[in-house]
């Protein structure tokens, strides 16, 4: 089983940072990097399989589809077959609806504010 991280944010240097941090980790890991929700669907839809493993960093809010339009695609669509993706919410949102949202979503293990701290990738990659 292969791991793929999905990256999906719309600030490219939190993507060019995040990378750097995973290089120091874990350099075999495979990232890819998304730029916004719509992105991420039609990634998954093209390349998921239930033979590896997903960790998906989701932003909350992005241009075209935002992070809660991701996870109510993300259901709708019936990709996720298996028990084989962990998703975390990484944002710098403050709000406390975003925050609640978040801790009672089914499909979200955890969320991280921005920035991440080298201790918090190692926390997301070790799930």
């Amino acid at each position: 089983m292969n791991k793929h991280v999905l990256l999906i944010d719309d600030d490219p240097i939190f993507h060019i940072i995040f990378i750097r941090m995973i290089q120091k980790i874990c350099k075999h890991l495979k990232v890819i990097s998304l730029l916004n929700g719509k992105m991420a669907l039609d990634h998954l839809k093209k390349n998921y399989t239930s033979n590896n493993q997903y960790i998906i960093l989701l932003d909350i809010n992005m241009p075209e589809i935002n992070g809660w339009q991701f996870l109510k695609e993300i259901k709708k669509s019936g990709i996720i077959k298996n028990n084989n993706l962990t998703l975390y919410i990484v944002s710098s949102s403050t709000d406390i609806d975003d925050i609640k949202q978040a801790q009672n979503h089914d499909l979200v293990k955890s969320i991280f504010s921005k920035p991440l701290s080298i201790n918090s990738v190692k926390h997301i990659l070790q799930s």
